[in-house]
């Protein structure tokens, strides 16, 4: 019924008009079972979901994804809600977790999150899934998307779920759950937002793409030519206006088209038997204001925290180095931000997740403690 009631709403709605749709930042356009796969053990009652929400930082679009219920009857006063923000998987429609389910570095954290009795919310982002190519990084775009998808969880089981909810990610999900922790007061001002935990998050990016070029040295951090591409896919799409093509090399073109319709554990596999460095990529420097200006839009806020976040990290990560952490740590410090840090020291990148979990969850458990 609650499944049924929910679509009745969300037709009403559309029927209703921009004036009122206008008021509402994303409206339920859709919902279907999940595939077998994509549905984690703990989970109790689930859907997919096709929902409004922001295509890139200023343009509307749609985004999937998946709301999943703990197992059992709900407590007083409902679920709480872990928004998940998955890390990357890709920019191909196929990638999408929804579709594809998550993989083995992240569904342990969502089968911990469900096992506490969370229910959790879990966008695939605009444009995995969705018409377009994914906004790679664009933080502003995938924190609605992030926040959206709890709205419309309340929409479909909101007489099952408390106000309460936190957000938290991975690697690019990270990412985005600064971005996140930032706006999911002002975005969904109905909810009782509490917190924001961001694992193994890249930042400072707009300090080191700008210096992409042929020439730039072959760097140690694995991964970096994956992330580089996913980029650039990106603003191929939706930035036509800056040229990207007229800078890269024709093997750098290759791989970016490559990259839109491949997952990011076939594209890795592929660079791996066909070894690229970043300057293979290019034809020409980005090193102009243009391109400066464009990835300034990436910059990670480090201000503007209403609640507490939580920042986790690890001295062996080869893919996001800390000390891009260190940097932002030391900037939201000074901006008086409630930030608390866990400095892993022997789990690589997708280990981190899983170590600190516990830790992860005794956050939740007191930031969400009814008041």
């Amino acid at each position: 019924m609650r499944v049924v009631g929910a679509a009745v709403a969300a037709v009403l709605l559309l029927l209703t008009g921009a004036s009122e749709a206008s008021a509402q930042p994303r409206i339920l356009l859709s919902q279907e079972e999940l595939p077998p796969a994509a549905v984690p053990t703990q989970a109790g009652d689930s859907v997919r979901v096709r929902y409004s929400t922001m295509r890139t930082a200023t343009a509307t679009g749609e985004s999937t994804g998946s709301i999943f219920l703990p197992h059992g009857d709900p407590p007083d006063g409902g679920w709480p809600v872990v928004s998940y923000a998955h890390g990357t998987v890709g920019v191909a429609d196929q990638c999408a977790p929804s579709v594809a389910g998550f993989n083995y570095v992240e569904l342990p954290a969502i089968e911990q999150w469900l096992a506490a009795g969370y229910a959790v919310a879990a966008t695939d982002y605009a444009g995995i899934g969705t018409p377009g190519v994914n906004a790679y990084l664009d933080g502003r775009a995938a924190a609605a998307n992030t926040v959206d998808i709890v709205l419309t969880a309340h929409d479909i089981y909101g007489d099952v779920l408390s106000d309460r909810w936190i957000v938290t990610g991975l690697s690019q999900g990270g990412h985005a759950t600064y971005f996140a922790a930032r706006e999911a007061t002002i975005r969904a001002p109905a909810l009782d937002y509490r917190g924001a935990v961001a694992v193994a998050a890249p930042t400072h990016l707009e300090q080191l793409f700008p210096a992409a070029g042929p020439a730039i040295p072959a760097l140690p951090t694995t991964g970096i030519v994956n992330y580089a591409l996913l980029t650039l896919a990106g603003i191929d799409d939706q930035r036509p206006e800056v040229g990207i093509r007229h800078y890269l090399s024709p093997k750098g073109i290759e791989l970016m088209e490559l990259a839109k319709v491949t997952c990011s554990r076939e594209l890795g596999r592929y660079l791996l038997g066909h070894p690229t460095s970043v300057g293979d990529l290019f034809a020409a420097p980005l090193w102009n204001e243009q391109f400066r200006a464009l990835f300034r839009e990436m910059q990670v806020p480090v201000d503007g925290f209403d609640h507490p976040l939580r920042v986790v990290h690890s001295l062996s990560d080869m893919s996001v180095p800390i000390p891009l952490t260190w940097a932002q740590l030391a900037e939201m410090q000074q901006h008086g931000v409630n930030v608390e840090f866990q400095q892993l020291a022997g789990e690589d990148h997708r280990e981190s997740l899983t170590a600190s979990m516990p830790e992860s969850l005794a956050f939740a458990a007191r930031v969400l403690s009814p008041m």
